[in-house]
């Protein structure tokens, strides 16, 4: 079996990091990444497999990048492209200068804290009737949610006779990780990685941004994931996904 530090041994020129399921580069001003292609899985005693999820996670990114450009003053990187090549899906942005949020101290914290949420306070004046990605038609649901592997490899269609409610736009991963400081000024310079965001319930937008750690909840805090998954099955209908194909895999299903 082949670790991800064996992997981040071998990688190649441009590649600044590998996950289990994604490949990281820095390419002159842009920042890009990929999901890996099947021969680059880690081989597990359980047979784990990445998400299956990952390339509808990041079409998502995408359109709310381009939404909330165009509707809010959020300070957010700028999308450049998102595309599929033999087996991987590629997602790209420019590259945002700064530190994260985790990297600076707590008397620094607070001083971002106060712009951090006027920029949460943005997202909760964007509403809509029904939950939601401008542009797209699933939802990829929070990371915790899938504790333990829990329809790991599944997205969501909200159900067309759902009753419309009050739905708020949330970032659903805002954790200090995911928030680019200018180390100078304390000035925010984007907020990242979108993929789980879109138009939901607002107890869904858990303030993981009060503390470092994951954007899930320690020990300690309120584990909301049932609640959220109680939801998804009653409002949603499960789709899922499958992981791409390589060219050569393509060609052998069509003789």
């Amino acid at each position: 079996m082949v670790s991800t530090q064996e992997m981040n041994e071998r990688r190649e020129e441009g590649c600044t990091g590998v996950t289990t399921d994604k490949k990281y580069y820095e390419v002159g001003k842009s920042f890009v990444k990929r999901t890996l292609r099947r021969h680059e899985w880690m081989t597990t005693c359980n047979d784990w497999k990445p998400s299956a999820c990952l390339p509808q996670r990041w079409r998502t990114d995408a359109a709310i990048l381009t939404y909330l450009r165009e509707n809010t003053n959020i300070p957010l990187p700028r999308l450049q492209h998102t595309f599929e090549d033999d087996g991987a899906f590629y997602f790209s942005t420019e590259l945002v200068p700064g530190v994260s949020m985790s990297q600076i101290t707590e008397e620094e914290k607070q001083v971002v804290t106060k712009e951090l949420l006027e920029h949460v306070a943005t997202l909760k004046s964007l509403r809509s009737n029904t939950p939601g990605v401008p542009g797209q038609t699933l939802l990829c649901a929070p990371n915790r949610v899938h504790s333990r592997f829990w329809k790991q490899h599944s997205c969501w269609r909200p159900k067309l006779d759902i009753e419309p409610g009050s739905y708020v736009f949330c970032h659903n991963d805002l954790g200090q990780h995911n928030v680019i400081v200018d180390p100078e000024t304390l000035k925010i310079n984007a907020i990242i990685d979108w993929e789980y965001g879109g138009f939901w319930p607002e107890w869904f937008e858990q303030p993981y941004w009060k503390r470092e750690g994951p954007s899930a909840p320690l020990k300690g805090e309120e584990d909301d994931k049932e609640r959220c998954r109680e939801w998804l099955l009653a409002f949603c209908t499960e789709v899922e996904m499958h992981h791409l194909l390589s060219l050569k895999e393509k060609l052998g299903q069509s003789v």
